[in-house]
């Protein structure tokens, strides 16, 4: 059965005020301190305009109505008016919405893996959709002069858009492999981020999903959220933290091939 014919039985929608209280209420943790504030005046802001109708799309699979993106476009154009905050809280502003969410699929003791494998697929799509077409407005509304300048988004620093991988069903390099898929790269750029070949890394991952039975590489990241298997890090890794990463990694599963 498809993913949109599937209705995940979870009634979401009933849920709308529970998710609103935890949503305005959490603290932030995966936002660098100094930009807390901002990202909760956001929440404020969207989280009635378009709450109800993510949580319909996520408990049917239908995608999000055309009312609910064009709301959101406003609110983000009026945001433009702020030139303080920073490109890279407005890319991971999704992050804490999907900890929430994360953790009412836990709350729930699903009895079938399967639909808590689909509900967070469909989140993280949700997610994705409402970020893309959030910083999208927001961006536009810079360039046409309701902000911060073009150049001083695309010059922005997104070093601190960062997930770690932690699992001990993966080696190290496994682990950067699933940390850079949940930033949304492809094989090639994973390939040239680790120094490893396409291949290689096209077959580490589909290790991971056959492993984990997932059935592509969204599920694969959604089933790795439920399984806190992927945290955000507050802190981002220096370069050299993640050069020191990766030759571990590479040491670790070079010691794996070796002994098997």
């Amino acid at each position: 059965m498809g993913d949109r014919a599937k209705h995940l039985g979870l009634d979401l929608p009933a849920h709308a005020d529970e998710f609103t209280e935890l949503l305005l209420a959490q603290d932030f943790c995966d936002i660098p301190p100094e930009d807390r504030v901002w990202l909760r005046q956001r929440y404020e802001r969207i989280v009635p305009l378009v709450l109800v109708d993510a949580l319909h799309s996520v408990e049917t699979g239908e995608p999000l109505p055309g009312s609910c993106l064009h709301a959101l476009k406003v609110a983000a154009a009026e945001s433009a008016q702020d030139t303080s905050v920073r490109l890279s809280v407005v890319l991971r502003a999704g992050l804490p919405a999907l900890r929430i969410f994360t953790e009412f699929v836990r709350a729930a003791r699903l009895t079938d893996p399967q639909r808590a494998v689909i509900a967070m697929a469909r989140a993280a799509r949700v997610a994705h959709e409402l970020g893309a077409c959030w910083t999208e407005a927001w961006n536009e509304a810079c360039r046409d002069g309701g902000g911060a300048s073009a150049a001083a988004v695309a010059g922005a620093d997104t070093s601190a858009i960062d997930v770690v991988v932690a699992s001990p069903d993966l080696d190290g390099t496994e682990e950067r492999m699933l940390e850079l898929t949940a930033q949304g790269m492809s094989n090639e750029a994973i390939a040239e981020a680790t120094s490893y070949s396409r291949q290689a890394v096209g077959w580490h991952l589909a290790r991971i999903m056959r492993v984990w039975k997932a059935p592509n590489r969204t599920a694969l990241v959604a089933l790795a959220f439920v399984k806190g298997a992927i945290v955000a890090r507050t802190a981002p890794r220096s370069p050299l933290q993640i050069e020191s990463a990766d030759q571990a990694g590479t040491r670790k599963s070079s010691a794996q091939e070796t002994s098997s």
